[in-house]
């Protein structure tokens, strides 16, 4: 991890929130290309787990794993 992370939690926890937005945003236009409006439920809901299954583990490493803010 860079040392700016190491130090700063801020910009810790700007570029998790910075890259959660940005994942978000891109997974949501991929699966809108690809999902069509009469698709079955069970795909709505693997789509929901590509879309918010990685910032989710993405926090729990940076924040709890790592220590977060007890550092």
């Amino acid at each position: 991890m860079p040392k700016i992370f190491k130090e700063n939690k801020f910009a810790l926890l700007g570029s998790n929130i910075l890259i959660i937005a940005i994942w978000i945003s891109l997974s949501s236009m991929v699966i809108n290309l690809f999902v069509l409006d009469n698709a079955p439920f069970y795909i709505y809901n693997i789509c929901s787990l590509i879309k918010f299954l990685p910032p989710i583990w993405l926090t729990w490493f940076l924040w709890i794993k790592r220590g977060g803010l007890n550092r």
